[in-house]
């Protein structure tokens, strides 16, 4: 317990924490689990937006450089939902955003810095999910391109999925359980389950049947 409240003041915001996971109502906590907001963590929820938490952390901006004054973004807009059925670890200089009355759902993932996920409609997010540097992952055009095509369309990223640096997801692809996106690809079609995929412009499957680990 010393050792815990040691860590908190040392790394964590504590007032924030302490409104966070004790006053503020936007959270709802179903278990143990609580918000850890490392400093220069910036989380803004606006009225009507709910974070579901239950028996895992949710840690944002960890990592941080010692004297780094980089910050780390989580916004939800009025009526947004973070259905965090397990936790994560988002890296300092990330930013996750759930715009207003979209829904974000999701098990154990880990973000690293620079990577950005905008949930504008509804994003799922499996168990196990790996999101290297500089990852955008994206639901929406978020401006009509024409009127027969929708702005935005969910998202789903399966089990044990790992999308590394610089890759994209764009609107209404599902990525299998266990598959893999290599470095500078573009998604904009499903992948199946335990694929490697690879493209910038055209995604190919690579390898198939892969079985990778953190």
């Amino acid at each position: 317990m010393l050792y815990r409240i040691r860590f908190l003041i040392q790394s964590v915001n504590f007032f924030k924490y302490l409104h966070l996971n004790y006053f503020c109502k936007a959270v709802k906590r179903c278990g143990k689990g609580k918000i850890i907001p490392y400093k220069n963590a910036v989380i803004d929820l606006e009225p009507g937006s709910c974070i579901i938490l239950e028996d895992q952390d949710l840690q944002i901006g960890t990592n941080k450089l010692r004297g780094s004054q980089t910050e780390t973004y989580l916004r939800l807009r009025a009526g947004a939902t973070w259905n965090a059925t397990e936790g994560c670890s988002i890296s300092y200089g990330a930013t996750l955003e759930i715009l207003q009355n979209a829904v974000l759902t999701s098990g154990y993932f880990t973000m690293n810095s620079f990577s950005v996920i905008i949930v504008a409609e509804n994003i799922t997010l499996g168990h196990d999910v790996m999101i290297a540097r500089n990852v955008v992952v994206y639901d929406s055009d978020f401006h009509a391109i024409d009127k027969s095509r929708p702005a935005s369309s969910p998202v789903r990223i399966g089990d044990h999925v790992w999308i590394a640096t610089n890759a994209t997801v764009l609107k209404g692809v599902s990525i299998g359980n266990g598959a893999m996106i290599a470095a500078n690809t573009l998604i904009t079609e499903n992948v199946i389950d335990g694929a490697m995929v690879a493209g910038k412009q055209e995604c190919v499957v690579i390898k198939d049947n892969i079985h990778w680990r953190r």
